[in-house]
C-alpha cells in the first residue's frame, strides 16, 4: 500500500520545533474554482502544489467493474478561477511532491506513523444510505438506529459482509475504505519536515488539522472533504470539498503559526 519509506527522502528539513495544532491561525476556506468531475473524466485522486505556489496538478482515475484503475487523466489548476488546463502526464514536481505528502510517517519524524487495520464488518444498507456513508464509518446493526423490529429482519435481509481497511493516526480515523485498497494521501497530507502536523479528513467530513502530541482543530464550515494538501512551506492548504454528484470546489485555507 505504501511505498519502502527507507527510500524517500521527505522534503524540507526540520528547522524549527513541531508546532501545536490547537494553536494554528486557519482562515475561513477560500473558493478558488468549481470543478465537473463528468467533465473531468473520473475521480480526484492526487492533488499536488507547485514549487512555486502558483497551481496544484489535478489527477483524475476512471476505474473498471472490479476497482482498478483503467484511465488516468491530468490537470493544472490555477489560483485565479481560470478553468482546468488538461495536459498529458503528471510534472515531475508532482510525483515528487506525492512521494512525502503520502508517506506513512511524518516526514522527518518516523515515530509519528500511521497505523492501516484491516477487517471485515457486516452493514446493512439501513445503516449507510445510498452507500454515501461507508467511507465515514457508518453504524453497523440495528440496535443504535432505532429500528423497529420489521425494519430490522429487512436489514438483516439486505445485510452484507465487506472489507474495511482502515487508517489510524493517534487513535484517530483519518481514513476508512469499504471493499476496496487503501488510497494513501486520498483523506490526509502531511505537512513539511519538522512541522509534525497533518491535515486530514475527519469521520465527520471536515477538514482537521493534528500535531504529534494528538492536539487538533477542525474548520467547521468543510464538509466532504478530501486530498488536503499543504504548501512546502507549511503556510497553506488547498482541498477539494464535494458539493454534488458531479461537483467538487477547490478551496485553500491560510495557515498561520503563533509568533514565539
Amino acid at each position: 500500500m505504501w511505498i519502502v519509506f527507507a527510500l524517500i527522502v521527505a522534503a524540507g528539513s526540520p528547522a524549527s520545533p513541531p508546532a501545536d495544532a490547537s494553536k494554528l491561525t486557519l482562515s475561513a476556506p477560500a473558493t478558488i474554482v468549481e470543478l465537473d468531475t463528468g467533465k473531468l473524466k473520473g475521480d480526484p485522486y492526487r492533488l499536488t502544489w507547485s514549487p512555486d505556489v502558483q497551481q496544484v496538478y489535478l489527477q483524475t482515475v476512471e476505474r473498471d467493474r472490479t476497482g482498478n484503475v483503467k484511465a488516468a487523466h491530468h490537470y493544472l489548476l490555477a489560483l485565479d478561477s481560470r478553468p482546468a488546463k488538461g495536459v498529458d502526464e503528471e510534472p515531475r514536481w508532482s510525483a515528487a511532491y506525492w512521494a512525502w505528502k503520502s508517506m506513512q510517517t511524518a516526514p522527518g519524524l518516523p515515530a509519528f506513523k500511521i497505523d492501516a487495520e484491516q477487517q471485515q464488518k457486516r452493514i446493512t444498507s439501513t445503516s449507510t444510505p445510498m452507500g454515501g456513508n461507508l467511507a465515514k464509518g457508518g453504524v453497523e446493526g440495528g440496535a443504535a438506529t432505532g429500528l423497529n423490529t420489521g425494519d430490522a429482519m429487512a436489514a438483516a435481509n439486505q445485510a452484507q459482509t465487506v472489507n474495511v481497511w482502515t487508517l489510524k493516526l493517534k487513535g484517530e480515523v483519518i481514513g476508512e475504505f469499504v471493499n476496496a485498497a487503501a488510497v494513501p494521501g486520498l483523506t490526509y497530507g502531511w505537512a513539511p519536515a519538522g512541522t509534525g502536523l497533518i491535515a486530514f479528513s475527519n469521520k465527520d467530513g471536515r477538514l482537521a488539522i493534528m500535531d504529534e502530541q494528538g492536539r487538533k482543530q477542525e474548520i467547521a464550515s468543510s464538509r466532504s472533504t478530501l486530498l488536503p494538501a499543504w504548501t512546502d512551506d507549511g503556510k497553506r492548504i488547498a482541498y477539494l470539498e464535494r458539493a454534488g454528484k458531479n461537483k467538487v470546489v477547490l478551496k485553500v485555507v491560510d495557515v498561520t503559526q503563533p509568533q514565539p
